[in-house]
């Protein structure tokens, strides 16, 4: 492939175009991916190139890294110096982002799961980061630090805590359980191995692991069987390691059957490589991606050096890759962390097994034990209708169909297991019409058309569904597009909807199904909404802060809000046009007419006003609020000053107010006795007529 350069990429999105173009002059490109290490391409570029101006740091090569991967994105990190008319660049890996994006501390998982999640969610910006690892040790970020540092390399790593290889395809980053596959591919010295560059130490390397364990209580010495790490040496290597306290010595598994779990797991948790070659081997053959001998990152294959009468299994570990010719230079064999060498040597160093409560792994963990520790038993093809020929096989505790307690049993009909030859098989039967009859089922991924069942529940009973009664009880529960509830008649009465450029919506149903509106989070701001059932709007708040009241014709007649400045109003109005208008910012009360309650069926205690000449006393002032929103040169009285003369017109509080409305009587009054005296004066002055 040629590469590509970019000039700039968008986090999380892969380019399907050619950027600045196709770099056709490229003078050699190499890729180099190590296991769970580098991953980088190096490029000579002719300084008179067409491209030579393009290449600078920060910008991107597409380049394809190997046979089977996909082309990957590689940031420019370094450009060389201009030499001979040439110059390198380098490119990392874009999962090398990952190095300028900061975990803050606190953040935990209690499973490799969820400490991927919590890498993803707190510092993996666009990019994806995944497991297939099933362990539930706790991982912690205890000081903020960038996300790809806890990829692997220091103390409580997600390799270090569970193990695995990483898998980079562009913005997704997988810690695998297992990386690579075995094809088979044999390497010998003198036919494809031209080089092994390493002084092997023979004093190191360990063939086998004897596990044993003494009896606190007798002191009697138990030893299992040996157990091989899978290397092979013209003079065997093989250790012993105490086991003594990781032994239950109350169990009824047998203390030999237990040895030999614990060497069996402490070859399998240390023996990443059984021979410490950490500097490379060069094949010599040109690997082509048809072979069935081609070898890739984090494959296996078998090494031969008769000379030294080592044989073993080992790892590619590093992948040196020509991507203008397609085809791999080199590639390097052993171990990129750590080797038998590094831990079974030590026989100080005790088995560790990492715990786990997944149901899952400890339900293949004691069938593992059950099969391959449990030896002896008698299996017998058996003649059951007495015709000479056997039709079923039996395994059994006891070679008597007649006394056997333990008995698996096998015929054209199905396997059963049961306490005895004839049953009942209500322990696990699966049967010729494809029924399964089992206590329980454990399983990593069930696959069904369709599932019966009373209740479903989760292994500690905190979140449950009772498929009988209907009723489901839930810790946490996350829903991808749809939540319903529906009545007995299967009529929705309630439903919570994410759409997808839409937003989410919760929608509230009468007795017939009709929509009564909800929360909405819709493009027109509304937020909770009430409608009639006939599809017109009764009461709406939008996220603005908006409160609407409407008619039967759809209009809006009330609705409140605050406006740009922050200042609350209140509109009432017929739908199309507003007859009321309050103002939070001045005050102001607009509306075409204003009454108050007045009929004589509401007051007691009427009488004449006596003192209604006491508004005379009353100055009239001008002036202006200090809150100069609220007007200016007004006119008007002085609350404190009223309060002096009519009492009753103020309002007390933190800031007195006046009831004008109230004043009117007594003008009224005053206005009255004094039209009586101008009528009295001019009858002294013009008579009565």
């Amino acid at each position: 492939m040629i590469p590509i350069l970019y000039d700039s990429i968008v986090e999380g999105q892969i380019p399907n175009h050619f950027g600045l173009g196709s770099l056709t002059d490229t003078i050699s490109a190499k890729c180099t991916e190590e296991r769970n290490g580098a991953y980088e391409i190096v490029l000579e570029y002719p300084s008179s190139g067409i491209h030579a101006e393009d290449i600078a740091p920060n910008r991107f090569i597409m380049a394809k890294p190997n046979f089977t991967d996909a082309p990957q994105i590689f940031r420019i990190y370094k450009i060389g110096k201009d030499m001979g008319g040439k110059f390198q660049v380098f490119g990392q890996h874009i999962s090398y982002d990952l190095s300028g994006k900061v975990v803050p501390s606190g953040v935990t998982g209690g499973s490799a799961t969820a400490a991927v999640l919590a890498l993803k969610t707190n510092g993996g910006g666009d990019f994806n980061i995944t497991t297939d690892i099933i362990s539930s040790r706790t991982f912690k970020v205890d000081v903020p630090s960038s996300t790809r540092s806890w990829f692997g390399g220091k103390e409580g790593s997600l390799l270090d805590i569970y193990g695995g290889e990483w898998k980079y395809d562009n913005y997704t980053c997988s810690l695998l359980a297992s990386r690579g596959t075995n094809r088979g591919v044999q390497i010998r010295y003198g036919k494809n191995l031209t080089q092994l560059s390493q002084e092997l130490d023979m004093s190191s390397l360990v063939t086998g692991v004897y596990g044993y364990a003494v009896n606190p209580n007798t002191n009697a010495v138990t030893t299992g069987s040996k157990v091989s790490t899978g290397l092979s040496l013209d003079v065997p290597h093989d250790i012993a390691i105490d086991f003594s306290n990781d032994i239950d010595w109350e169990s009824s598994t047998a203390i030999a059957t237990q040895l030999n779990t614990l060497a069996t797991n402490y070859v399998s948790n240390n023996s990443a490589s059984l021979i410490n070659i950490r500097n490379s081997i060069t094949l010599d053959f040109v690997q082509m991606k048809d072979l069935t001998d081609r070898v890739d990152l984090c494959d296996t294959v078998s090494i031969f050096f008769e000379a030294l009468g080592i044989s073993a299994s080992v790892k590619c570990i590093k992948t040196e890759w020509d991507v203008l010719e397609e085809r791999y230079t080199r590639t390097s064999f052993g171990d990129a962390r750590t080797n038998i060498t590094d831990t079974i040597s030590s026989q100080t160093k005790k088995l560790e097994v990492v715990p786990t409560s997944s149901e899952m792994a400890s339900a293949v963990k004691r069938a593992t034990e059950l099969i391959t520790g449990n030896l002896g038993g008698y299996v017998i093809l058996h003649d059951s209708n007495g015709d000479g020929y056997p039709d079923e096989i039996l395994i059994m505790n006891t070679d008597d169909t007649a006394t056997a307690t333990e008995v698996w049993r096998w015929n054209k009909n199905g396997l059963a297991y049961g306490n005895s030859y004839e049953g009942p098989f209500n322990k696990l039967a699966l049967t010729s019409d494809g029924q399964i009859v089992a206590t329980a089922i454990t399983s990593g991924i069930l696959n069904a058309d369709l599932i019966k069942a009373g209740t479903i529940s989760d292994t500690q009973g905190n979140s449950t569904i009772n498929m009988t009664s209907g009723v489901a009880t839930m810790k946490n529960f996350d829903a991808v597009s749809r939540i319903r509830l529906l009545n007995s008649s299967d009529v929705v009465k309630w439903q919570l909807v994410h759409n997808i450029g839409s937003g989410v919506n919760m929608t509230f149903y009468n007795e017939s199904g009709t929509d009564c509106g909800g929360f909405s989070s819709a493009s027109d701001g509304g937020i909770f909404t009430v409608n009639d059932g006939d599809g017109n709007k009764r009461f709406r708040i939008r996220s603005d802060g908006t409160v609407y009241i409407y008619n039967q014709y759809n209009n809006a007649h009330t609705y409140l809000f605050a406006n740009s400045s922050g200042q609350g109003e209140v509109y009432v109005g017929d739908g199309s046009s507003t007859n009321v208008y309050l103002h939070g910012g001045n005050g102001n009360i607009t509306c075409v007419s204003l009454t108050q309650t007045s009929s004589r069926k509401t007051k007691e205690n009427i009488r004449p006003i006596e003192d209604s000449e006491k508004i005379l006393d009353l100055q009239a002032v001008s002036f202006d609020f200090k809150n100069k929103n609220h007007g200016t040169n007004k006119r008007g009285f002085i609350a404190e000053d009223v309060a002096e003369v009519l009492p009753n017109l103020v309002v007390d509080g933190e800031t007195p107010s006046l009831n004008y409305v109230e004043m009117i009587p007594y003008l009224q009054d005053v206005i009255k006795k004094q039209e009586a005296r101008i009528k009295a004066l001019e009858e002294k002055l013009y008579g009565s007529n």
